[in-house]
């Protein structure tokens, strides 16, 4: 009886394994190949085909036959990002997928803690940029996200990648975005910024107007109700 047990319990560890631990043995060629199963419209990836050579797939970017990215412009591609299968590829730096038909809310690229470069625009994003978007996202140099319909606040985490202060390489320009610019970014050109009617603050030459105050009357200046009572009377 216990050894039928053991065997149960092994025989279910080898299940969980297999089901539910993820695999990192795949190639980025395969990897690759499940990323793009979750586009639409993929008609211009039709080469990726050859394992062998990757830096003939259209859109790969490669130094000395190294892959490093993904250059996806101008293709037509919509469906889904699949965040989950990028963070595989230990060596993408930078993504682009620029001028295509993607929307819905902003991919949870702050998994993909690698890249360096991340461009969106021209697109049909929308929603609002959760705060923690980029946060841990140290080595991210470039952000462009411009030319989509983005709204809410600048997300603090943007603000906050220390690479991207140094370098200055973004543009949130022609979406809905709203509210004051970081101070931290308020040293940038007002190009990064333009077009989004309801952002206020430095660059932009509209300013945040604070909130009206109520005027409020000194209590020793304010008629006590008796005296408003003997006024009346005198009255």
């Amino acid at each position: 009886m216990a050894h039928t047990r053991t065997y149960y319990c092994i025989f279910m560890f080898f299940l969980f394994f297999i089901y539910f631990v993820p695999t990192f043995g795949d190639t980025d060629g395969q990897v690759l190949l499940r990323f793009r199963s979750f586009l639409s419209n993929a008609n211009a990836l039709n080469n990726w085909v050859d394992e062998s050579n990757l830096c003939n797939w259209a859109g790969l970017l490669c130094i000395n036959n190294i892959f490093y990215g993904l250059r996806l412009e101008n293709m037509g591609l919509g469906g889904k990002i699949d965040v989950d299968t990028l963070l595989r590829l230990p060596n993408l730096v930078s993504f682009s997928v620029n001028n295509n038909t993607f929307k819905g809310p902003m991919p949870e690229f702050k998994k993909v803690v690698s890249l360096r470069a991340l461009f969106l625009s021209n697109n049909k994003f929308s929603g609002k940029i959760l705060d923690d978007s980029f946060e841990g996202m140290e080595n991210l140099k470039s952000v462009f996200l411009e030319k989509n319909n983005f709204m809410g606040h600048i997300p603090v985490s943007l603000a906050k990648l220390p690479k991207l202060w140094i370098w200055t390489l973004f543009n949130l320009s022609n979406n809905q975005l709203e509210g004051p610019i970081p101070i931290r970014l308020s040293n940038e050109p007002s190009t990064s910024f333009s077009a989004n009617k309801n952002l206020c603050g430095k660059p932009l030459s509209n300013p945040c107007n604070m909130s009206p105050t109520k005027s409020i009357v000194p209590p020793n200046l304010a008629p006590s109700t008796q005296e408003k009572g003997k006024n009346h009377k005198n009255g």
